[in-house]
């Protein structure tokens, strides 16, 4: 049964909501995500009941249009609501103008659909603002809508001082945290001293247990290569490819849920997973990987055919897709040690130099992680809002 589930922008008439952004020149950080249960714009709803001033786009743009790594690199006015958008991923002289227009507001509110994974930029660009909004000495309120991978589990391990990095700017936080986006500003402002002053507008009906597919909720792609839930719940593991020369599935209908390679022989690597030890196994007994073809339109092996295998989800309870990575990528590099290349990207996605190693031993890595994953369902329960 789907549960009936508000995010935050769906409750901007409601006494809280006035109380925080009433009488306020605001600016709202956001990308096509942020909408309501009825897919209509956060900032358009926002500019109805308030004086919305400024929108500002995170990587990808405020309306999804540019691929990884890509922004708006220009302020322009938004043609629905008639207000300027200013580049929030940009650098130099660009990040430089729109700093100094987000400091001259009264208030920034953030909603952006995160899905929950470390190496998801919106949740850093979300830190950027905090820390503007501080050396302006005004407040930062974030919308929250719910982690659609649940707010339960704990996964992965807690990034290495040293691979911190755009993909992973905050020492300590674990592969998938299982935390709301604004839980992890509460957690941010002081586990990196930010010291901001920070609210914010909880989701209702949601409880930690819900993942997306338990809600009633509309699915928006948060980014261009997270077409669905299946991608967003396989993103921790399979991400890892972005730092291999193989495909992530970019150029495809399937980003996230297919990986391969021209030089890659999907039954000999589907042989080598269900050879590999019981408790290996165990952390995908939630998958089917089906051998499949693919062509990349674009990005690695564009127009180049392409062995692989397609990652079918049939119980997201029985996997693990932090561990599955990392598998994925140690039988890879055992079949194919003169092809397989890691790049040095890789080690600040997976969040450990060691995986570079080729001695690296995936069991052995995660079972030295569990104490530091277990420390941190402590530290985290202070920002919890949610039961």
């Amino acid at each position: 049964m789907k549960h009936t589930v508000y995010n935050a922008c769906d409750l901007l008439d409601t006494a809280a909501a006035k109380k925080l952004l009433s009488g306020r020149r605001l600016g709202l950080v956001t990308n096509m995500s942020g909408v309501t249960r009825e897919l209509k714009t956060t900032s358009s709803a926002m500019k109805q009941q308030y004086d919305l001033c400024a929108l500002f786009g995170p990587e990808h743009g405020i309306r999804g249009a540019a691929q990884a790594g890509g922004h708006d690199d220009a302020s322009f006015c938004d043609p629905e609501t008639g207000v300027p958008v200013y580049d929030l991923f940009a650098h130099g002289d660009a990040r430089e103008k729109t700093a100094q227009v987000l400091s001259s507001l009264d208030a920034v509110v953030f909603d952006i659909q995160d899905i929950g994974v470390r190496y998801y930029t919106y949740q850093y660009t979300m830190l950027d603002a905090m820390r503007i909004c501080k050396n302006a000495g005004i407040p930062f309120f974030v919308l929250d809508r719910i982690n659609p991978l649940g707010g339960v589990r704990v996964e992965g391990n807690c990034i290495d001082a040293d691979c911190i990095s755009g993909v992973g700017a905050v020492p300590g936080q674990p592969a998938a945290a299982g935390m709301t986006v604004g839980e992890l500003a509460l957690w941010y402002n002081d586990h990196m001293d930010v010291h901001a002053d920070v609210s914010v507008l909880r989701c209702e009906g949601w409880r930690r247990e819900m993942t997306f597919d338990d809600t009633d909720l509309l699915f928006v792609p948060p980014s261009p290569n997270m077409p669905t839930t299946d991608a967003v719940f396989l993103y921790p593991g399979t991400c890892f490819f972005e730092g291999t020369n193989l495909s992530e599935g970019r150029g495809t209908t399937k980003p996230f849920e297919l990986f391969g390679a021209p030089w890659m022989e999907p039954e000999r690597v589907l042989d080598a997973l269900y050879t590999l030890p019981a408790e290996a196994k165990e952390t995908f007994a939630g998958i089917v990987f089906r051998p499949c073809a693919f062509t990349p339109t674009f990005h690695k092996h564009a127009g180049m055919l392409c062995g692989g295998l397609q990652l079918h989800v049939r119980d997201r309870a029985s996997c693990d897709m932090y561990a599955v990575g990392l598998y994925l990528l140690e039988v890879l590099r055992k079949l194919y040690p003169d092809i397989c290349e890691f790049s040095r990207f890789l080690p600040h996605l997976v969040g450990t130099n060691a995986v570079l190693d080729p001695a690296f031993d995936t069991a052995a890595y995660l079972s030295s992680q569990r104490e530091g994953i277990r420390a941190f369902y402590d530290e985290r329960r202070p920002y919890l809002l949610y039961e």
